[in-house]
């Protein structure tokens, strides 16, 4: 029997304040229950008139359920008022493209960093 695996994981990262949220995305599913805390952050941020910064480290793409799509799409308002700063860390080459685009949809300073960069990524974050 094969192990399930993870779509997404809250990475425990040391942050001086509640302004950082740092996960990991793999090839798994991501469920309900795995983003409930994240999205616990977000709303607790927007309801304090806080700014997160987040570090994501992109290891694959995962699969999300319609559910979780529609989910996202209803919280795209809270995600552009929320994000201060971004950093995507991972290997594959359209990230860079995607970090370029989407920075001025979100409003958010949104940077690419390779996986070999990641300490970088997570101090450029923290600035």
């Amino acid at each position: 029997m094969s192990e399930k695996k993870q779509g997404f994981r809250l990475l425990d990262v040391e942050d001086s304040g509640e302004n950082l949220i740092a996960y990991s995305l793999g090839e798994g599913e991501v469920t309900d229950d795995e983003l409930e805390p994240y999205w616990k952050r977000f709303d607790e941020a927007v309801s304090d008139g806080r700014k997160l910064r987040i570090y994501a480290e992109m290891h694959a793409l995962p699969s999300f359920g319609q559910g979780l799509v529609v989910e996202k799409l209803k919280r795209l308002t809270t995600v552009t008022s929320a994000v201060e700063r971004m950093a995507i860390v991972g290997d594959a080459r359209w990230l860079a493209a995607y970090a370029k685009n989407v920075s001025p949809i979100i409003g958010a300073d949104i940077r690419h960093f390779p996986m070999a960069d990641k300490d970088a990524a997570l101090d450029w974050v923290r600035e």
